[in-house]
């Protein structure tokens, strides 16, 4: 049987919408930490270097990440 991130990603975008309803950008008082601590620690009890990965995860998996990019146009 193959192993597939199909729960990883719908966390991940479970996690994305949580944030994307009470993070501020311009507030420090609505920050990712805030939105981890109050929102995403209760719900999923991920630490805060995961939640930050899950932020990430689907620009991983679309493409967009830059990171991903760089790497790919020298190999």
């Amino acid at each position: 049987m193959a192993y597939s991130k199909n729960g990883y990603f719908r966390r991940a975008e479970e996690i994305q919408r949580i944030t994307n309803e009470h993070y501020e950008p311009g507030r420090q008082d609505r920050c990712l930490k805030w939105v981890w601590k109050r929102h995403i620690y209760p719900t999923f009890g991920v630490c805060y270097n995961s939640y930050l990965g899950y932020l990430k995860a689907l620009r991983r998996r679309d493409g967009l990440d830059p990171c991903l990019r760089s790497r790919r146009d020298v190999n």
